[in-house]
C-alpha cells in the first residue's frame, strides 16, 4: 500500500516541524504549507489523503474561512481535516498536537489510497506574494528538502532561486544576486512564485543554509525599512558627492558609496548598482550625509520653467536666430566644464520644463555629446551641448563646437585648449562666473538663467 500522503498547515510552519518530522519518520510523506492559500495552491498541484492544520488556521477568529472552506472552492475532492489543538482534544475531527501516536492512527483510519487522485509531484505550483512571501515558501522546501526552482514575477522584474534538498544553492533577482537577491525577493509582496520541482543543474554559489539565509534576509529587510524612514528626502531626491572630496579612511561601503555619487544618483541608483546589503548602504548613505560629504540636487521629478509664458516668443525667436548657417539641426549651446561638474549640470538641465534626454546615450569616455534637447514649441528647439574638459580629447572639440553659437565656461579647467578650439572655429566664449560669480551649477532658476543670457550674448554680437 502507498505511503499516506498528509498536508499539514500552520500560520508558524517552524512551529510544526518537530511533527513533520515525527510522522516522516513513520513512514508519512508530509508537506507543509503557512495558510490556507498556500494550501490551495499545493493541493491543486498534489494529491493529499488528509490535511492536519493548526486550529487557528482550520477555525479562524471571526468567522473567516477555514482551510477546508478554501480548499472546496478550488477542488472537486477535498480530503478530510484533522484540527490540531492545544491540550485535551475532544471529537474524532480534533487531536492533540503532541499526541503523534493518535495522529498516525487517525491518518491511517482515515486516508483511502486506493480512491485517491493521482497528483503528479513534480507539478509546478503557484503561490501569491500577497499571501505569503518568498521566504515563507523558503521554509516550507526547506523543512521538506525539495529540490527545483522558484520562478519569482513582480512588477520590478523576475527572479529565480535554485534549491537542492532544501538548501538554496543560487539565486538571482533583476540584476542582483545572492543574499541580496533573496532580501529583495523575501520584501516583496506583489508578484507570483512558481515552485518547480526537480534536480537544477547548476554550480552552487551559496553555501549558507536556506533557514540562516531567511531569518538574515528578513532581519536586514526590516532593518532597511527603519532606516529608509529615517532617510526623509534623501531617499526622493537626486544626490551627489561633494567635489573634491576625498573617501580615504571611510569604511569600504562608504567608499563605494561615494564612488558612486561622483556622478548624480537617486538612492533607489545606488541600492541597485552596488553589492551591498541595502541596509549597509542606507545606513553609509545618512553617515555621509551627517559628515557632510554628499548633498541634494532636488527631487528627480521637478521641473523649472525655462522663461514665463510672455517671453516663451522671445526665447524661441532667440534660439531661431542662434542656428549657425550652414549646419542642419536645432541651435546648440556648448557648456564646458569638468566631468563631475558636468554631472550636476546635465542632471539641473533635465529638470527643466520641457528638456529632453538626448536619445543617444551617454559616451563612456569624456567626449563632447548632446546632452538635452528643450523644445520651445513652434519646430523650435535648441540643444545642449556637454563639453567635458579633459586635455586629452581637446583635438575633438573643434568638430563638436563647430555647429555651436555659444560656448559657455563653467569653470577655469583647461582653459589654454579651449581657447584654441573656440578660435578655431570663431565660436563665442561667455565665462558664467561673469554673470552669477559663484555658479551652483544645481541650481535649476540659476541653469535657466544662463541659458536665456547665452542666448542674448550670441544675438546680440
Amino acid at each position: 500500500m502507498p505511503a499516506s500522503r498528509v498536508l499539514l498547515v500552520d500560520h508558524d510552519v517552524d512551529a510544526l516541524a518537530q511533527l513533520a518530522n515525527a510522522l516522516r519518520d513513520r513512514g508519512i510523506k508530509v508537506s507543509l504549507a503557512n495558510g490556507s492559500q498556500m494550501a490551495c495552491e499545493r493541493a491543486k498541484a498534489t494529491a493529499y489523503d488528509v490535511v492536519l492544520a493548526a486550529q487557528e488556521v482550520a477555525e479562524p477568529e471571526g468567522g473567516g474561512m477555514g482551510v477546508i472552506d478554501v480548499l472546496s472552492i478550488e477542488l472537486t475532492q477535498v480530503p478530510p481535516l484533522l484540527v490540531l489543538v492545544d491540550g485535551e482534544a475532544n471529537g474524532e475531527s480534533r487531536v492533540g498536537k503532541t499526541d503523534v501516536e493518535r495522529i498516525v492512527a487517525r491518518i491511517h483510519e482515515l486516508a483511502k489510497p486506493s480512491e485517491r487522485p493521482r497528483g503528479g509531484s513534480f507539478a509546478p505550483s503557484a503561490h501569491a506574494l500577497e499571501h505569503g512571501s518568498v521566504g515563507d515558501l523558503l521554509v516550507v522546501l526547506a523543512t521538506e528538502k525539495r529540490s527545483g526552482t522558484i520562478t519569482i514575477t513582480t512588477p520590478k522584474g523576475s527572479g529565480e532561486v535554485r534549491l537542492v534538498d532544501g538548501e538554496v544553492a543560487d539565486a538571482v533577482y533583476v540584476r542582483l544576486e545572492g543574499p541580496k537577491a533573496i532580501a529583495r525577493m523575501i520584501a516583496e509582496r506583489d508578484g507570483h512564485a512558481t515552485f518547480t520541482p526537480g534536480a537544477p543543474a547548476i554550480m552552487r554559489r551559496l553555501h549558507t543554509g536556506t533557514r540562516q539565509l531567511v531569518d538574515e534576509a528578513k532581519a536586514l529587510v526590516a532593518r532597511a525599512a527603519e532606516l529608509r524612514e529615517k532617510a526623509g528626502e534623501l531617499a526622493t531626491n537626486t544626490l551627489i558627492a561633494i567635489d573634491n572630496v576625498s573617501g580615504s579612511g571611510l569604511p569600504e561601503t562608504e567608499m563605494n558609496v561615494l564612488s558612486r555619487l561622483r556622478v548624480p544618483a537617486t538612492l533607489d541608483d545606488v541600492l541597485d548598482e552596488l553589492p551591498h546589503s541595502d541596509a549597509a548602504i542606507l545606513e553609509a548613505i545618512l553617515m555621509l550625509d551627517k559628515t557632510g560629504r554628499i548633498k541634494q540636487l532636488g527631487h528627480a521629478s521637478s521641473r523649472v520653467q525655462l522663461c514665463g509664458p510672455d517671453q516663451l516668443h522671445l526665447l524661441r525667436a532667440a534660439a531661431a536666430r542662434a542656428r549657425v548657417p550652414g549646419f542642419s539641426g536645432p541651435a546648440r549651446l556648448a557648456f564646458a566644464a569638468t566631468p563631475s561638474r558636468l554631472a550636476v549640470f546635465g542632471h539641473t538641465v533635465l529638470s527643466l520644463a520641457d528638456a529632453f534626454p538626448s536619445s543617444e546615450p551617454s559616451p563612456s569616455v569624456p567626449v563632447p555629446y548632446v546632452l538635452s534637447n528643450i523644445r520651445l514649441g513652434d519646430g523650435v528647439s535648441l540643444d545642449i551641448l556637454a563639453l567635458p574638459l579633459v586635455p586629452a580629447y581637446a583635438p575633438l572639440w573643434p568638430m563638436a563646437l563647430a555647429g555651436a553659437s555659444v560656448v559657455v565656461r563653467l569653470d577655469e579647467a583647461a582653459a589654454a585648449p579651449l581657447g584654441e578650439a573656440c578660435g578655431a572655429v570663431a565660436v563665442t566664449v561667455l565665462d558664467a562666473r561673469a554673470v552669477f560669480g559663484d555658479l551652483d551649477e544645481s541650481s535649476a532658476v540659476q541653469i535657466a538663467s544662463l541659458i536665456k543670457t547665452a542666448l542674448d550674448a550670441d544675438t546680440s554680437s
